[in-house]
């Protein structure tokens, strides 16, 4: 069984996740996640077996979303449904989220390493994601680079452009540490980064970003239509102090250049909560315990507004503008 290490965990996979090579980790060391893949007509194992109460609900034009937590004790503690057109699954976590089962269903006839290709992207992101936060490390919805040593968050909505700027440091010749996912941990009393999958997910309109940089490929093309990207740059493998955090406004097409505002405590602790991967409280304590963390994180982090004008072309100032703002403040 392939084992990875992302956000500082060993998690083994049933199969080898898609253009992602195996971290040498010695077989017999214990995973912190295993995942199991489990197809339609196989039983589920015993753990998973609970009354499930729904505590939200999404729905698209042609996939629907739906959270479950048990109404009682159970050893399982979320179930995630998720359906787009004929395909559907159902993620189930454990407690710690230290074992994972995915089980898989659609009406068109898929091999296992088709629908474990599909999967990929999914586990590395979102399946992940909400691992992190029932493993309680607060989780933020952004992507994290590497400036001497030291990692800058970039957090925004999705469509801010928080991966498109990845792109953009990575291209200047900085280490990508994480896209999709800003998870933090305190290690000897100092916040730092955890890293995670060493990929990039960009929409084709921002491939050209790296153009005049370092070379990179497309390795594939998810569900969503985004590209996946391998850096040419290795992605770090060990957690960075966190230096700072800037949240993207909306690009303006009508702004002539960057600005870079510090927001105070009271304003910086709104944007982090607003950030969250995860906005649906997943256990009893998910929210309070997410308050609490970012709270005693602000003191010692900067966190900062970025202000910047639209167009691929601007990268570069904004790059400028970032570096220049984390070294005037010792980052």
């Amino acid at each position: 069984m392939p084992v990875y290490r992302f956000y500082g965990c060993r998690v083994y996979t049933p199969r080898p996740l898609w253009h992602m090579a195996p971290a040498a980790v010695e077989s017999e060391v214990e995973s912190d996640i295993t995942l199991s893949l489990v197809q339609a007509g196989e039983p589920l194992p015993a753990w998973t077996n609970a009354y499930w109460s729904v505590v939200r609900e999404w729905h698209g034009r042609e996939w629907t979303m739906a959270f479950s937590t048990p109404s009682a004790p159970s050893q399982a503690i979320l179930q995630m449904k998720t359906r787009r057109e004929s395909d559907e699954a159902t993620i189930i976590y454990g407690q710690n989220a230290a074992q994972i089962v995915i089980a898989w269903r659609s009406s068109v006839q898929h091999t296992v390493e088709d629908i474990w290709m599909g999967l990929s992207s999914w586990v590395m992101g979102a399946v992940l994601g909400y691992a992190m936060c029932l493993r309680g490390r607060p989780t933020l919805h952004g992507s994290v680079v590497a400036v001497k040593g030291r990692a800058i968050g970039l957090l925004g909505v999705s469509g801010a452009g928080k991966s498109t700027l990845a792109a953009a440091f990575v291209a200047a010749g900085h280490t990508l540490v994480a896209d999709d996912h800003l998870v933090i941990d305190q290690i000897s009393s100092r916040w730092h980064v955890l890293p995670g999958p060493p990929r990039l997910r960009l929409w084709p309109a921002s491939l050209p970003v790296f153009e005049a940089g370092q070379v990179s490929s497309a390795i594939w093309t998810d569900t969503e239509g985004k590209h996946h990207v391998e850096p040419s740059f290795a992605a770090n493998e060990e957690p960075l102090p966190l230096a700072a955090i800037y949240v993207l406004a909306p690009r303006d097409p009508k702004r002539s250049a960057v600005t870079i505002e510090a927001l105070d405590p009271a304003a910086s602790l709104n944007a982090l909560m607003n950030q969250r991967f995860c906005m649906t409280p997943l256990t009893p304590t998910h929210t309070v315990d997410s308050l609490a963390a970012l709270s005693a994180l602000i003191p010692e982090v900067p966190v900062r507004m970025l202000y910047r004008p639209n167009g691929l072309e601007t990268l570069p100032e904004i790059i400028d503008a970032i570096h220049e703002d984390a070294m005037a403040h010792g980052c």
